[in-house]
């Protein structure tokens, strides 16, 4: 991860003034749910529990693909790059099973315009090492928080996932059954040597780019912009869940090795994107204020 600039660093305790113990981040009421997650083990997936991912985000483009989002502020989903060369015209929060049109699923959900995005400058769809895949789609509304609609927690001010070894990656991609899935599915992986990664693809990452996998299990076609997650006690012990990745790419049969941003490594940019967007967008209501 840069070590922040001055202007960041003051930007975001200033502006954000949000701590929790000795970390600031970007939302306050970030990365908790309804009821705790119980461990399960989206290729070699097992389905996610219903309340367990209210940061998920379904990205939608005109001809239906998808992509995986996480929202990380009451206005802005972090996403990747690639997601984002579709031009993605809705997003769709709360989801679970895509099949599901009970009452319950349809007043759970929230369909939102974008309004915006935000592709790094110097991601190259065409590069090898797909680096810079990282990306952002500005909500044309504020998000509803609800049991099944939360912001994810980002510290603006600390590498809390650089020493984890174990995650959790989910989504709606292709399962071992080759096809989308319904509901949204939960795999648990493990960080490895990069070496792992250039062995496998050949290509060579650098500390922007986590090499992340498992046995027989991993991201796939669909999965691209989803979440690497991991849970942290803050002090006072409180659990809350952090952004760590977001799917890039991987081995064409999504069951051993991937690549994933390092979310950590652009909080910078993340930051100065989103502070500049509040500072051209005619919105009254500024995301740094969930509650």
């Amino acid at each position: 991860m840069k070590i922040f600039t001055a202007e960041i660093a003051l930007l975001a305790f200033l502006v954000l003034g949000i701590r929790e113990g000795s970390s600031n981040l970007l939302t306050r009421d970030c990365g908790t749910t309804k009821h705790p997650s119980r461990v399960r083990r989206v290729v070699a997936g097992e389905d996610a529990d219903r309340f367990a991912n209210p940061w998920m985000v379904l990205v939608l483009d005109q001809g239906n693909s998808i992509c995986g989002g996480s929202l990380i502020t009451l206005y802005f989903v972090l996403t990747s790059a690639s997601c984002l060369m579709s031009s993605p015209k809705q997003v769709v929060l709360g989801e679970y099973n895509r099949n599901c049109t009970t009452a319950d699923c349809v007043s759970s959900r929230q369909v939102i315009d974008v309004d915006s995005r935000f592709i790094h400058d110097e991601f190259n769809m065409t590069s090898v090492d797909k680096k810079y895949d990282i990306g952002l789609i500005r909500l044309a509304r504020k998000v509803l928080i609800t049991d099944y609609v939360r912001p994810i927690c980002l510290s603006v001010d600390r590498r809390v996932g650089h020493k984890a070894r174990y995650f959790t990656a989910t989504g709606w991609g292709i399962t071992d059954l080759s096809k989308l899935g319904n509901i949204l599915q939960k795999v648990a992986l493990m960080k490895l040597d990069r070496r792992s990664c250039t062995r496998r693809l050949r290509i060579k990452l650098d500390g922007s780019q986590l090499c992340v996998g498992g046995l027989n299990r991993g991201a796939c076609s669909g999965d691209s912009g989803a979440p690497l997650t991991k849970k942290f006690h803050m002090d006072g012990g409180r659990s809350r869940t952090f952004l760590v990745g977001i799917v890039s790419y991987g081995i064409s049969s999504c069951d051993g090795v991937g690549v994933y941003t390092n979310v950590e490594h652009y909080m910078d940019w993340i930051v100065s994107t989103i502070y500049e967007s509040n500072m051209l967008s005619s919105q009254a209501d500024y995301i740094f204020t969930a509650n």
